[in-house]
């Protein structure tokens, strides 16, 4: 593969091709049960972190308000899922030992639970459905690579949150990270993911959080790999006309996972 791709498009192909062995089974079998949605959730956090790391590299390709919508299909079918299912609640960000996991919570959902090799938790208090966040495969790739430590200060982790979706990952021209009471909020100046917040959103506003976009999900995984806490959405606010968006994160009290290994030691 050296020989072959050039090094900044090996990690994007192999997620594409991750997803894509993933979901063709389930197209071919027609299959709907529960085996058949988790099978569909995890080919799209790969193809959003794949089309992530595409979009956000500073060198010649597509241009990113372009790129940007090759995972807006994905967000929405991926909202109708979670939706069908009954948990269409906001992505919440649940440290898990060395990694963090998505959980949108069902209507009547109580409180958090502890993540678990069950994708699909049925209970009546703790319902709802577990998912890899589309930014995680970006975290992880940036901590292998050693230009991505996560601290644990509050203060520390809004300053990697904003130089790592401005330098790192070419999100947008600037990004503004500040604690605002219990929450933490994201400002997002030159957004590169306009497009593709504006045709989600013209779908429903809900989709953004449900299944965020790969940049707003890369916060929510640094925050809590940080933290060892949980952290959920509150709100996405774009503004098209100027190219802005404000992400607002929001602390689980109550939902306290323990660390375990430190999520945020970098490899």
């Amino acid at each position: 593969m050296n020989n072959i791709i050039s090094k900044e498009y090996q990690s994007p192909i192999l997620l594409i091709v991750i997803a894509l062995f993933l979901i063709v089974p389930v197209f071919i079998s027609g299959r709907t049960d529960l085996p058949a949605a988790t099978l569909v959730v995890a080919s799209c956090a790969c193809f959003f972190g794949a089309v992530f790391l595409m979009v956000t590299r500073p060198e010649e390709g597509i241009p990113a308000d372009v790129a940007s919508l090759f995972s807006t299909g994905l967000m929405i079918s991926y909202a109708q899922v979670v939706a069908e299912l009954g948990a269409s609640g906001p992505a919440h960000f649940i440290p898990d030992g060395d990694t963090v996991r998505q959980f949108n919570p069902a209507d009547a959902t109580q409180r958090i639970p502890k993540p678990g090799p069950t994708v699909i938790v049925p209970e009546p208090e703790t319902g709802g459905i577990f998912s890899v966040p589309s930014g995680m495969p970006v975290m992880e790739k940036l901590r292998r690579s050693g230009e991505l430590q996560i601290p644990h200060e509050i203060t520390d982790i809004c300053t990697a949150i904003s130089e790592t979706e401005r330098d790192l990952v070419h999100a947008a021209e600037d990004v503004e990270v500040t604690e605002e009471g219990e929450n933490i909020v994201v400002r997002f100046s030159g957004f590169r993911f306009t497009a593709a917040c504006e045709q989600v959103r013209s779908e429903s506003l809900k989709i953004c959080e449900i299944a965020p976009c790969p940049p707003c999900s890369l916060a929510g995984c640094i925050l809590a790999a940080g933290t060892g806490m949980v952290w959920k959405i509150e709100g996405i606010a774009p503004s098209p006309e100027k190219n802005e968006m404000i992400l607002t994160f929001g602390r689980m009290e109550d939902a306290h996972p323990p660390r375990d290994g430190g999520p945020g030691t970098t490899h």
